[in-house]
């Protein structure tokens, strides 16, 4: 029996395991001249989203209320920037206007690679009873060689199991890369 090949060095710069989601189609993707300014696609078991390279690399990536404290070498987030988040994810689409009347609580998970490392921070939004309700991560692997990929969710409902299986392929895509230039 022939191994599905799921190891991909996109657009010659990232290395990562494409794992269950569709390698030809990322493939493909990887072999376009502008693929480094363009979105990568990603599809799983019909759900289908995108990550973006960027060449800039930073400890707080895309999420706006990230911190990085470089003397403790430590993140944490801003509550103001934190609401702004919210009250744009809100403006994006109406049918995001409940997470406001949730709590929102944020998990930060850092997992050091060789010349960076993964930062996945989940925005987890709960009742008053504090049951989870809602989640939106943010995922950034970025490189001391300058070189970054983002992803971010919307807005996931617990309930939404598929969505939330597919976020966390997104995450093991994500850990598994590096920049072999």
């Amino acid at each position: 029996m022939l191994m599905q090949e799921t190891l991909i060095i996109y657009c010659k710069t990232i290395e990562f395991d494409t794992g269950s989601f569709n390698y030809p189609a990322i493939e493909q993707a990887s072999s376009n001249s502008d693929c480094r300014d363009k979105s990568v696609p990603i599809q799983y078991k019909g759900i289908k989203d995108v990550f973006n390279l960027t060449s800039e690399a930073n400890p707080t990536g895309g999420a706006s209320y990230l911190t990085w404290d470089e003397s403790n070498k430590s993140y944490g987030y801003d509550i103001d920037e934190l609401k702004n988040t919210i009250h744009d994810i809100v403006k994006q689409s109406r049918d995001y206007k409940y997470i406001e009347a949730l709590n929102p609580i944020v998990k930060i998970r850092f997992i050091p690679k060789d010349n960076g490392g993964v930062v996945v921070s989940d925005i987890l939004f709960k009742d008053k009873n504090n049951k989870p309700i809602t989640i939106v991560r943010d995922i950034y692997f970025y490189s001391q060689d300058n070189y970054a990929a983002v992803y971010s969710s919307t807005p996931i409902k617990y309930t939404h199991k598929n969505k939330i299986f597919f976020i966390d392929k997104v995450e093991s895509l994500f850990e598994s890369m590096d920049v072999n230039w």
